[in-house]
């Protein structure tokens, strides 16, 4: 498997947990170590492994030697007759391989091993894809409800600031129900994220076959503090050229790779059956009548009038065609996907940068002023939650933002082959059969 520098764990730094987290949080790593012992698609391969180390056994065997024997005369009249004249033949003959037919199957079956590996991390690759982005699902869920919390607390606050200027009789009653509303409204959103918090961690669990026994995760929101105190995030793409460059790595592309591989063995391998055999054997012939014995001598090869693989030959090679034209196809489809979901991360890029750096420092300057405006009685309750909304909006909008480029990254390794198996032990990812060669990733240079 590829060596990989996986981006969103080497960004990966740790935000202000919610209260209710009580546990260790579950960490990316071991989400992926559990699937990869567990999940049943994979260990399924473990099995297909062994179904062809047995194919490859059988195809380096030889053929066994033959031992004939017979008798002619057995039971004769007149003269010969009853056993007197029994001739009897005891033949051994050995069938010998011609046109490395041996060597042929053997490199039949080591293509068919190589393919098995790339479809296992092909499985492999889209299994763990699938797991991290239902965990980071599990972490906008569990930011979300820290940030509800927030928000409740916040609400909470104003409340009572409410209800001690409506005891004062600075604001009425009804400003004190609408703040009540908000609260309670809060209150069923949370109730409702909660929910779903609980649902989306059980589909992760399910990666590895067992209840969800973690309580939060870890977050992998790569954000960093600047000088001026607000938060931004700086998640830096590869080159396009550069993933563009890394296409001919892509999964997809190494498997039609070792599928032609197994075209040419096969079609070598058909070569190899058209050439004929040749049997050798020798033996004794006893002739009872005359009660001597001789020695025999057998030489056997069938006749080639055609070709008999021609059609398997032909076949093999309109395959290699085939498999050729499809990985151009999927070259090119591979491309515009990478362009396109490039594209898309660029533009989450811009919308993070924008809300960060412009759009939350004015949702909280505009909650400040609204809560000195709403003290000296110059704006209503209502444009107070109406600040308070604008800012939470914003937190929660830089929160989908972050995630969505999470996926997009992630979807980026995905078509390029990446896969963030890295993480474990920062280790390659291993076939159930043999260990794999490393290749560089366009990745390595963006932490």
């Amino acid at each position: 498997m590829k060596k990989i520098s996986f981006l969103i764990m080497g960004l990966a730094i740790y935000m202000p947990q919610p209260v209710w987290a009580e546990q260790t949080p579950l960490s990316l790593k071991t989400v992926l170590q559990r699937t990869q012992a567990n999940h049943p698609s994979l260990q399924l391969y473990k099995e297909k492994a062994a179904v062809i180390e047995a194919n490859r056994l059988q195809a380096g065997l030889s053929p066994n030697p033959e031992l004939s024997f017979s008798l002619e005369n057995a039971f004769g009249n007149n003269e010969a007759k009853d056993v007197s004249g029994i001739e009897g033949t005891l033949l051994i003959s050995q069938l010998f391989e011609r046109g490395d037919k041996k060597q042929r199957r053997i490199a039949m079956q080591d293509s068919k091993l190589v393919q098995f590996q790339t479809e296992y991390q092909l499985t492999q690759l889209d299994v763990f894809a699938d797991a991290t982005a239902q965990y980071y699902q599990v972490m906008r869920l569990q930011s979300l409800l820290a940030l509800s919390q927030t928000q409740q607390s916040t609400v909470s606050d104003a409340l009572n600031t409410i209800k001690q200027r409506a005891a004062a009789g600075a604001v009425s009653n009804a400003d004190v129900a609408r703040m009540q509303f908000e609260h309670g409204t809060l209150q069923l959103e949370q109730q409702q994220l909660e929910s779903e918090f609980t649902t989306a961690k059980l589909h992760l669990a399910q990666f590895w076959l067992d209840e969800a026994d973690f309580s939060n995760v870890l977050e992998l929101l790569p954000i960093r503090r600047h000088t001026n105190g607000n938060l931004k995030t700086e998640l830096t793409l590869p080159n396009l050229a550069d993933l563009h460059n890394a296409i001919d790595m892509a999964p997809e592309i190494q498997l039609i790779s070792q599928q032609v591989l197994s075209e040419q063995a096969a079609m070598q391998l058909a070569s190899a059956n058209s050439v004929a055999d040749l049997t050798l054997g020798t033996g004794v012939r006893f002739d009872n009548a005359s009660n001597s014995a001789s020695l025999l001598f057998e030489a056997a090869m069938p006749l080639q009038l055609s070709n008999s693989q021609q059609g398997n030959i032909k076949a093999a090679s309109a395959q290699i065609n085939l498999l050729s034209e499809q990985q151009q196809l999927i070259r090119q489809s591979l491309k515009q996907q990478i362009s396109q979901t490039y594209t898309l991360a660029q533009n989450q890029q811009r919308r993070l940068l924008q809300l960060q750096s412009q759009l939350l420092p004015l949702a909280k300057t505009l909650i400040s002023q609204s809560l000195d405006s709403y003290r000296l009685g110059q704006i209503s309750v209502l444009q107070l939650l109406d600040a308070q909304k604008e800012r939470f909006n914003t937190e929660q909008a830089i929160i989908d933002t972050q995630v969505a480029l999470l996926n997009s990254h992630l979807m980026l390794q995905r078509l390029i082959g990446n896969t963030s198996l890295s993480a474990l032990n920062n280790a390659h990812s291993q076939s159930p059969l043999s260990n794999q060669t490393a290749t560089s990733s366009p990745w390595s240079n963006t932490l």
